[in-house]
C-alpha cells in the first residue's frame, strides 16, 4: 500500500469515530434518532460542574450560557433610561438622552470598550450614528458622561418634518460588583415626536 493510500485510510477512520457519549444527565442537545449528546456552544444549560461566576446562582448560569435575559440589565445591576427629546421642532436640532445608572453594589465598567450604534427612519437626520467609548484607556470617546457611576449619551438629531419617529438602535456596555463583570447587549428605540 503507498503513503498516500494509507494516509486515506487513516484519515477516513479518524473522520467516522464516533464523539464519546455523555453518561452525565443529559445537559446537551439530543440529536434525533438517538441518544448521543453534544454540547452547543450557547445552549439551553452549562456543562456539569461549569464554575460559573462566585454565585453559581441562575443569572450567573444564564451568563455563561449567552442567555438572552443575560445580556439585559436587570433591575439589581441599574437602570437604563431612554429620554426623548421634550420639546423636538421640525428643522430644529433636538437633543435625546440614554443613561445607564449602575445599582448598588454595581458600577460602570470603563474598561469595556462600550459602544452604541443608531439607524435614524427616513425624515430623520442624526448628528452621528456611532458612539464609542471606554477600552483600556478609560477613554471618554464620544459618550457626555463616562465615569463609574453613571454613562450619559447626547443623541443630536434633526426631524424634516412634524411627525413620530422611531430611532432603533444597538447599546453595548458592562457593569460590575466586586465578583464579576456583565457585559449588556440593550436594544435601543428612540421616541421622537417633532412638531
Amino acid at each position: 500500500m503507498s503513503r498516500w493510500s494509507f494516509a486515506v485510510v487513516l484519515l477516513v477512520a479518524a473522520c467516522t469515530k464516533s464523539a464519546p457519549k455523555d453518561n452525565g444527565g443529559g445537559t446537551g442537545t439530543e440529536a434525533k434518532g438517538g441518544g448521543d449528546k453534544v454540547m452547543v456552544p450557547g445552549g439551553d444549560v452549562p456543562p456539569p460542574n461549569m464554575a460559573v461566576g462566585r454565585g453559581g446562582g441562575a443569572a450567573e448560569a444564564a451568563q455563561a450560557t449567552g442567555g438572552a435575559d443575560s445580556q439585559k440589565l436587570a433591575p439589581d445591576e441599574g437602570k437604563l433610561a431612554i429620554d426623548p427629546p421634550a420639546d423636538a421642532k421640525a428643522g430644529a436640532e433636538a437633543t435625546a438622552k440614554i443613561t445607564v445608572t449602575p445599582g448598588a453594589g454595581y458600577h460602570v465598567n470603563t474598561e469595556f470598550p462600550s459602544k452604541l450604534t443608531l439607524t435614524a427612519p427616513e425624515g430623520v437626520t442624526l448628528a452621528r450614528t456611532e458612539w464609542k467609548m471606554g477600552g483600556p484607556s478609560k477613554d471618554k470617546g464620544d459618550a457626555d458622561v463616562f465615569e463609574e457611576q453613571q454613562l450619559l449619551l447626547g443623541i443630536k438629531l434633526t426631524a424634516a418634518k412634524s411627525g413620530s419617529y422611531t430611532i432603533n438602535g444597538t447599546f453595548k456596555f458592562a457593569v460590575c460588583d466586586k465578583d464579576s463583570c456583565r457585559p449588556k447587549k440593550e436594544t435601543i428605540a428612540i421616541q421622537v415626536a417633532a412638531k
